[in-house]
């Protein structure tokens, strides 16, 4: 692990200017204020690497560098942070806290409110067909940073770029023909694409993450719709909560998580599918990213051939990922996830599949059935949720049963695992 991205302890030194974050041995004197959004993010751009004051009396200091360029000349940038809290650490950018969060519901007015607000460069969160995105205008590299900060997610992370139709999507990326075929086949909806940037793309490069491709999704569900069409604009959305939390389904969700750290969230209910949707790879052999909504075998119906997987995953949450969700560890609730059970431990939450009773289920400190017949669409639809619930009552651990691994099972174990990874 290179110094640089060793954690810090103890207490915030003082901020210094950018000038003398990189010097060899030089001081640290306090400037007359914290740094600007902007002399952050270019300092991000500029890839620097040093100690940032994050402006956020939560937030320890963090230590950003730019990596060597990996054997593919793609730049990888990270951020260090404090392991004892992970989750709220990785901002290198001020993160607006006690913002007035608006929740507004579906409807015309609400998808006015938020292409007003995402035009003016704020954060609204929203409801897709797979989970809640949190949107943010696409062209704008001040407001995906403050996206970053507000989920504490890590700049090397890419985000997608959701728009509402083909036509946009061919405005910010190149559509080889399977792409295409692709997208005439599946889209809207839970299909999201990596393609070659076009030339002038207008997608942010902080949102890319230095990648020369981008991925592009066109959501299916009326309100997303809605609010892309008012926009006019690609919105990168990521999920609409803490990065490596459980992914929300309902407005609540969203609230519980970044209540106070972003502008508007509009409420359309529970989503139908509940899992991130299927991320596919265009390269000369199409390449399954990431397992979502949209099973592989639709998938490879359409190409008439497999789809190939990464030689490597992130194996770390340091690892630059290709696409959003391949982190070693994500979608985790606080409680251990103990994956395959096959009884029920004293202090544990069970989540169950299918009609099948484990020893020890009458002890369990809470149990919750994905789906009591064994109906996978079922279970992908409640998994986060019930996740989430689950993990409310604190239980020693939450122990999950075997899921076949077909279909939606692909996605669901996929989120389980990352779910299941220490930390």
């Amino acid at each position: 692990m290179p110094p640089q991205q060793a954690a810090l302890r103890g207490p915030n030194r003082p901020w210094t200017r950018p000038e003398n974050r990189c010097k060899k041995g030089a001081p640290e004197a306090p400037a007359t204020g914290p740094p600007s959004l902007q002399e952050n993010v270019d300092f991000w751009k500029n890839g620097r690497s040093g100690r940032i004051r994050t402006c956020d009396p939560c937030v320890p200091n963090a230590v950003l560098y730019r990596a060597e360029p990996h054997s593919d000349k793609k730049a990888a940038y990270s951020v260090g942070f404090d392991a004892l809290q992970a989750a709220e650490m990785r901002n290198f950018i001020p993160v607006k806290t006690g913002v007035e969060t608006l929740i507004l519901p579906a409807g015309e007015a609400g998808a006015e409110a938020a292409a007003r607000t995402l035009a003016a460069g704020g954060l609204v969160a929203f409801p897709t067909e797979t989970v809640y995105g949190l949107g943010a205008d696409a062209a704008n590299a001040a407001a995906i940073a403050h996206l970053y900060a507000a989920k504490g997610r890590p700049a090397f992370n890419p985000l997608i770029a959701h728009v509402a139709d083909i036509a946009a999507a061919r405005r910010i990326g190149r559509f080889d023909a399977r792409a295409l075929k692709l997208a005439e086949a599946f889209w809207p909806g839970p299909l999201t694409l990596v393609v070659p940037k076009t030339e002038g793309c207008p997608v942010a490069d902080l949102a890319t993450a230095g990648l020369d491709t981008v991925a592009i999704r066109i959501p299916a569900h009326p309100v997303a719709q809605a609010i892309l069409r008012a926009f006019g604009g690609a919105v990168v959305a990521p999920s609409a909560n803490i990065s490596g939390h459980v992914s929300p389904t309902l407005a609540g969700h969203v609230e519980s998580d970044l209540a106070g750290r972003i502008d508007l969230i509009v409420d359309g209910g529970p989503v139908e599918v509940g899992v991130e949707s299927t991320i596919v790879g265009c390269f000369e052999m199409p390449m399954l990213l990431r397992p979502g909504g949209l099973s592989r075998e639709r998938i490879e119906a359409v190409l008439g051939a497999p789809l190939a997987r990464p030689a490597m995953e992130a194996e770390s949450d340091d690892s630059q990922p290709l696409a959003p969700g391949m982190l070693a560890s994500h979608y985790a609730p606080r409680a251990n996830v103990r994956l395959n059970a096959h009884d029920v431990a004293p202090g544990e939450a069970l989540l169950a599949f299918g009609p099948s009773r484990l020893p020890g289920i009458d002890a369990a400190a809470a149990v919750m059935n994905l789906s009591p017949t064994g109906d996978l669409d079922e279970a992908a639809a409640n998994l986060f949720g019930y996740l989430r619930s689950l993990d409310a009552r604190a239980p020693r651990a939450i122990a999950v049963m075997a899921i076949p691994e077909e279909g939606l099972g692909e996605a669901i174990n996929d989120r389980l695992r990352r779910a299941a990874v220490a930390r």
